[in-house]
């Protein structure tokens, strides 16, 4: 079987948007051991995210902390360009 084909198989990284009123409460797992889940929900003034690993993976902190470091950086931007 072709490597490239079997790499593209597994998923390492499983992501999807959930944004419906009616989705309060949720989130998912990740689909390899060594993978991570990454659930948002993208609401009219904020974003909700679910971030979930195995523990011995150590993804969910070090994600969590880029995901917020970059989120910090998109709003200073949008904000920059408001400034009268």
């Amino acid at each position: 079987s072709n490597p490239v084909y079997q790499r593209a198989k597994r998923w390492r990284a499983s992501t999807s948007q959930l944004s419906h009123p009616r989705f309060n409460l949720w989130g998912y797992g990740e689909v390899v051991p060594d993978g991570v889940g990454l659930a948002y929900s993208i609401l009219p003034r904020s974003c909700v995210f679910n971030i979930t690993a195995l523990r011995s993976t150590g993804w969910t902190d070090k994600l969590s902390e880029l995901l917020e470091e970059s989120l910090l950086e998109m709003r200073a931007l949008i904000e920059a360009d408001h400034v009268p």
